[in-house]
């Protein structure tokens, strides 16, 4: 796993110590990770990928919630939950092998080992 700064560590440890997380915990979460894209932003000035990528990433979450709401209003069975909730963490899984991919772009070596 990648390392990550200590104030999102703390942030993340804090979001999941009982092991469910709430609205406003979801909130602060999303804020804290707009604020980190934003000081990338500033870092590197207004660029269209970088501005659309951020707001990519909260299009994503809220039609996730969308479409849970929408399952959740179906007559689904338990197996068909199971099913649901293993789909979600493969496309979360999804992203975040992508981003430990595309993370190996800032090396100076492209090529270099894990």
């Amino acid at each position: 796993m990648l390392a990550i700064s200590k104030s999102l560590e703390a942030l993340l440890r804090e979001t999941y110590h009982d092991k469910t997380v709430s609205l406003e915990e979801f909130q602060k979460v999303a804020r804290d990770a707009d604020e980190r894209w934003d000081r990338v932003v500033e870092e590197l000035g207004q660029n269209n990928t970088l501005v659309s990528f951020q707001r990519v990433m909260d299009v994503a979450s809220h039609l996730l919630h969308l479409s849970l709401v929408n399952i959740r209003d179906e007559d689904i069975s338990d197996l068909g939950k199971a099913i649901v909730r293993d789909a979600v963490f493969a496309q979360v899984e999804y992203l975040r092998a992508g981003a430990v991919l595309s993370l190996k772009l800032l090396q100076k070596d492209i090529n270099q080992a894990d």
